[in-house]
């Protein structure tokens, strides 16, 4: 398996394309820059079909583009099943779309269940149940490589997601991150800012930490 991160430049939001027997893509960007990000994964690709969207979370941000991408590559998209659910609605609240000046299109997203595993053929990614950011929010998790996609959950350098959003809450982030904390993982690949490769727990431990100094 390799990773190829893929920035969408209109909100310096990360994604991710999973290059793997069966390649897949970890969110979808905000829309406004989609043109380019499809031409990027048609290039990885080199002909080969993708597998599946997977998306971390609701947000607007991950989310916008996600109706697009779907349409180039003829594929569908996973995500948990309250973020599924907000997707199929068109949810324009609680994914914060009109905040960025967009309208989310109603997505027919496919239920992953928690702790559900999506085979990419070299290994499986593991849906963890990560709330905190949103009520559904999940980490994928890639055992064979200890690698783990963490969405708005935790970034590189002590940084984590904003809970003071619709449907985030901050007892469940510190429990999310204990969770994470807890696993064995070498290489973090977070929704926004640099990914980092071998000290992953490192970056896990600073974003518990800051998130536990924080004062209400």
């Amino acid at each position: 398996m390799k990773v190829h991160q893929i920035v969408d430049l209109s909100f310096e939001v990360n994604l991710y394309l999973i290059d793997a027997p069966k390649p897949v893509l970890i969110d979808s960007g905000l829309g406004a820059d989609g043109r380019r990000i499809a031409s990027m994964v048609h290039q990885l690709l080199e002909g080969r079909q993708l597998a599946a969207i997977i998306l971390t979370h609701r947000h607007f941000d991950h989310t916008g583009g996600a109706a697009e991408l779907m349409s180039k590559f003829s594929t569908e998209v996973f995500t948990s099943p309250p973020e599924a659910k907000c997707l199929i609605d068109g949810d324009q609240m609680t994914t914060g779309a009109a905040s960025f000046g967009g309208r989310l299109l109603p997505i027919p997203a496919k239920s992953l269940a928690y702790g559900a595993r999506f085979d990419i053929g070299d290994g499986d990614l593991l849906a963890l149940h990560t709330p905190g950011h949103t009520e559904g929010a999940i980490c994928l998790y890639h055992e064979k490589s200890k690698s783990l996609f963490t969405g708005d959950v935790v970034f590189c350098g002590g940084s984590v997601g904003r809970w003071d959003l619709s449907t985030g809450d901050y007892a469940q982030l510190i429990q999310s991150l204990e969770r994470l904390n807890a696993m064995d993982v070498e290489n973090i690949y977070p929704g926004h800012g640099p990914y980092s490769e071998g000290d992953a727990m490192e970056h896990l431990k600073m974003g518990l930490d800051a998130l536990k100094s924080f004062l209400w």
